[in-house]
């Protein structure tokens, strides 16, 4: 992925970052509030975020994915920046937005001819590199511009708790370059990806309702209807846990995982086949997920393959990556994720809009190209 990378600068956040010492700091950054001790303490902000994401919904349902979009984005700028969202237009949003449009055009695969001949890169009349820096600019702006409003915040002695307050008052001095960065990848990692699995789980409550059904019944049961659901619950409600793994599942948010290069200064192997050094390595999630010899039925949304005593393997394990390269914010990504379909179950009814003569209007299951879908 050379253009998005490379010339744009995305190569400086987490998710594309070569392994090493750049690559390792903003991990030690992100591992210091999102470990799973660290983790209740963002409860609070979540259910925030989650609770208002509610209210949207009461007042203009038809406005669903909008919805969707600017919770993921309020709750990832909440957690990271301690900065409280406007409902409607807001500039913080609208800036990431720009950025993240702009990587996901960039690296749909095939659309720019630098990324197969990476030499391309160095002929200065290339046309797509002045794309490459409007864009890379935009980058810069969406790393650098929210820390500007938490260092005031910390200024005025009124920072709201928030990732980067905690990393600007506890770094190490050679990882302070690195939290605009290890921020940015927070929200990079989180908003689309949390919109997709969100999404997928409205769509499926439409084609499965009896698993609607079933979750409800469950959460009447443990939570009653005097209080809405809250984290404390989570271990009490299984089949609802068991709906959010098959979300991740039925529909991978990231099918096609990103190129990584094998690190290693000498070959590799893997059942007796060869990896040379420096080999690009994809890991191909949707046929691991939808694999007939680890899921019964793969093609069909089916919460309860995950209960019982031998239930099926968790997706958790292939979604959120691998070994030294695995997502850091799986923990944050899971709690809002689980937390908006335990909310919205306990709440609302997903059904269908009619269609002149009364016929349901379901939704496709087509899904856009592009990392994340």
């Amino acid at each position: 992925m050379t253009m998005a990378s490379e010339l744009i600068g995305w190569e400086g956040f987490l998710g594309m970052c070569k392994y090493g010492e750049r690559a390792r700091g903003m991990r030690r950054l992100l591992h210091t509030t999102m470990n799973p001790r660290a983790i209740q303490d963002w409860w609070p902000q979540q259910e925030q975020e989650a609770h208002r994401f509610l209210r949207k919904l009461l007042h203009s349902p038809e406005n669903l994915n909008m919805h969707i979009r600017h919770t993921a984005g309020a709750t990832a700028t909440k957690l990271t920046y301690g900065y409280n969202v406007k409902d409607g237009s807001d500039e913080y949003i609208t800036r990431a937005e720009r950025a993240l449009s702009a990587f996901a055009y960039a690296s749909t695969p095939g659309r720019f001819l630098v990324d197969f001949f990476p030499f391309l890169k160095y002929l200065p009349w290339a046309p797509f590199k002045r794309a490459a820096a409007v864009w890379r600019a935009q980058v810069v702006d969406f790393a650098e511009e929210p820390m500007k409003y938490v260092r005031t915040q910390m200024a005025k002695g009124c920072a709201e708790p928030s990732f980067v307050a905690s990393w600007l008052q506890d770094a190490a001095d050679e990882d302070i370059p690195l939290i605009p960065y290890a921020a940015g990848s927070i929200y990079a990692g989180a908003a689309d990806t949390t919109v997709s699995a969100i999404s997928t789980f409205f769509i499926a409550m439409l084609h499965y309702p009896e698993v609607q059904k079933a979750a409800q019944a469950e959460i009447d049961r443990v939570v009653g209807s005097d209080r809405l659901p809250s984290f404390t619950d989570h271990d009490s409600l299984p089949y609802v846990e068991a709906i959010y793994k098959e979300v991740l599942r039925w529909q991978p948010l990231a099918p096609i995982g990103i190129p990584r290069k094998l690190a290693s200064e000498s070959d590799d192997e893997y059942q007796g086949m060869r990896i040379p050094s420096g080999t690009n390595i994809i890991a191909n999630a949707w046929c691991m997920l939808r694999d007939s010899d680890a899921y019964k039925n793969p093609e069909r949304f089916n919460p309860s393959r995950f209960l019982g005593s031998h239930p099926e393997s968790n997706p958790e394990d292939i979604i959120f990556g691998f070994g030294r390269r695995r997502c850091p914010g799986a923990l944050i990504a899971d709690s809002s994720v689980w937390l908006s379909i335990v909310l919205t179950l306990a709440t609302y009814e997903v059904s269908h809009t009619q269609m002149n003569g009364g016929k349901p209007q379901m939704p496709s299951l087509e899904y856009t190209i592009g990392v994340i879908r």
